[in-house]
């Protein structure tokens, strides 16, 4: 499970609109499950906000990125929004620009799924990359970004 043969254009959003992270989620979440990753909203984001009251998916950088496991993925998917800011939670000190919401079946175990998880982590690390998705003037540059293997490790 590659991260690359995840990312699909109908599952990014380079104008996602959100107020907050509730937002985000809901919006990101939607889009999973109009390409049949998830069957249930509601069960995916209940999901999500479970392993978000563990503690923020946040990670700096302007970046979070909301994970879970649930019976409501039928198969792997992420859904993607790139944002002019807002506030993901009282802990983070800085605007969320990029939203990766990563949905995962629960019968994929738990280390391909964090594998796919710091695969995501390690790229958005780079300024660089960070600074090329915010400057992507489309879905297409958004996508050939993200799937450029300069971001990746040699065993991606």
């Amino acid at each position: 499970m590659q991260l690359k043969n995840l990312v699909k254009s109908k599952l990014v959003n380079i104008n996602l609109i959100a107020g907050n992270k509730d937002d985000a989620i809901n919006q990101l979440a939607l889009l999973l499950e109009q390409s049949g990753a998830v069957t249930s909203v509601n069960e995916f984001t209940e999901a999500v906000y479970e392993r978000e009251a563990l503690t923020t998916t946040a990670i700096g950088f302007g970046v979070a990125i909301p994970h879970a496991r649930s019976s409501s993925v039928i198969k792997p998917g992420i859904a993607i929004g790139r944002s002019h800011g807002f506030y993901w939670d009282q802990e983070t000190d800085s605007p969320i620009n990029l939203v990766f919401l990563l949905a995962v079946p629960e019968i994929i175990e738990s280390p391909k799924y964090m594998g796919i998880l710091a695969s995501i982590a390690r790229m958005l690390v780079h300024e660089e990359f960070r600074k090329s998705l915010m400057e992507a003037k489309d879905i297409d540059e958004f996508i050939s970004i993200i799937s450029d293997g300069k971001f990746y490790l040699a065993n991606q």
